[in-house]
């Protein structure tokens, strides 16, 4: 097959192009700035913005699959509502038409199980509405979904939209984890609630297998899937996990809910105020985020698609930590 992957020079997207490489694609990168993962690669790159539409038919042209991964780094909960639905709203309309235009087969939708508003979701799937809008990130996603659902209604093209686990870690994960990591290396995390609220986690191996068959897959068109491990577990485990495969010892602690909700919100309404560019260490969004149950089935793609994932939890987390010790010795 022909493919183009928008964002292919990103953490999910780079771990893409080379499974899609190793299946015997003709491979294809729409890339914003760096293409630094992609460096000697068989790949053709195409440099563009989400906001050229002319780039972005140039780039779709001739190719059977889109995968749209582009701004699926750009997740979170600091920056402007008009900034969040620039990129992930707009520019996936951008995409999308630019696919269309070019006669493209089946586009690919990275979206965030973000779309869903923070309610408290155990083992739920793809019924629960998606109908964030409090929060700016989930609220662009809801809306790029909505593009992306129109155009499959319309008969324009074959359209997939994946939900990845809200948690992804895996090698070259430049996003999260080397954030996280120094603490974690040392054992050290705080818990919202003990960390009981339980969360779905993707390791990106398995996540790129579920977007394998969401682009070639005959019944997936037309439909939302979530791709997760397939575990149940809270951020407690979660983080522990990841403390285990660093050979540390735990030094967790812990702040009560309405605690540490009230402090999100505190701590960026200050942050606001000031107009601050950096974030602040904890916000409202992540607050909620960390406070409920968040947990999600994979169980209609593994129905649907045959999706199963291929690297256990402990072994993910191994590659993970090996990895990010490589990264740290270069920087």
């Amino acid at each position: 097959m022909n493919v183009l992957v928008s964002g292919g020079n990103g953490f999910i997207g780079s771990a893409l192009v080379e499974r899609l490489l190793r299946e015997g694609c003709n491979l294809r990168c729409l890339v914003h700035r760096s293409s630094e993962l992609l460096d000697g690669l068989d790949v053709e790159l195409f440099q563009g913005s989400l906001s050229q539409p002319e780039n972005l038919e140039r780039a779709c042209k001739g190719t059977d699959v889109v995968y749209h991964l582009a701004g699926s780094g750009r997740a979170g909960d600091w920056g402007s509502r008009k900034w969040f639905f620039a990129c992930n709203a707009d520019g996936t309309r951008n995409m999308l038409d630019a696919a269309v235009k070019a006669g493209v087969g089946r586009f690919v939708h990275m979206s965030s199980l973000a779309v869903h508003r923070f309610t408290g979701h155990t083992d739920a799937d793809e019924s629960v509405p998606a109908d964030q809008q409090k929060y700016a990130y989930g609220a662009s996603k809801v809306e790029a979904e909505r593009h992306v659902r129109q155009a499959q209604l319309e008969g324009k093209i074959e359209s997939v939209i994946l939900r990845p686990g809200v948690v992804v870690f895996g090698p070259r994960d430049e996003t999260a984890f080397v954030h996280m990591a120094p603490l974690l290396e040392k054992g050290r995390w705080t818990h919202v609630k003990g960390g009981s609220p339980l969360v779905c986690y993707s390791y990106v191996d398995n996540l790129v297998k579920g977007l394998l068959l969401a682009g070639k897959h005959p019944a997936a068109a037309g439909e939302t899937f979530i791709i997760t491990d397939d575990l149940s577990l809270s951020w407690k485990e979660l983080i522990f996990g990841v403390i285990a495969a660093f050979g540390a010892r735990e030094k967790t602690f812990s702040f009560p809910a309405p605690l540490a909700r009230a402090a999100g919100i505190s701590m960026e309404a200050a942050f606001k105020l000031v107009r601050s560019r950096k974030p602040p260490p904890i916000t409202d969004y992540r607050t909620a985020l960390v406070s409920r149950d968040f947990h999600f089935s994979c169980a209609k793609a593994k129905q649907v698609l045959g999706y199963s994932p291929e690297v256990r939890f402990e072994e993910g987390l191994r590659r993970t930590v090996e990895w990010y010790r490589r990264w740290k010795e270069r920087k």
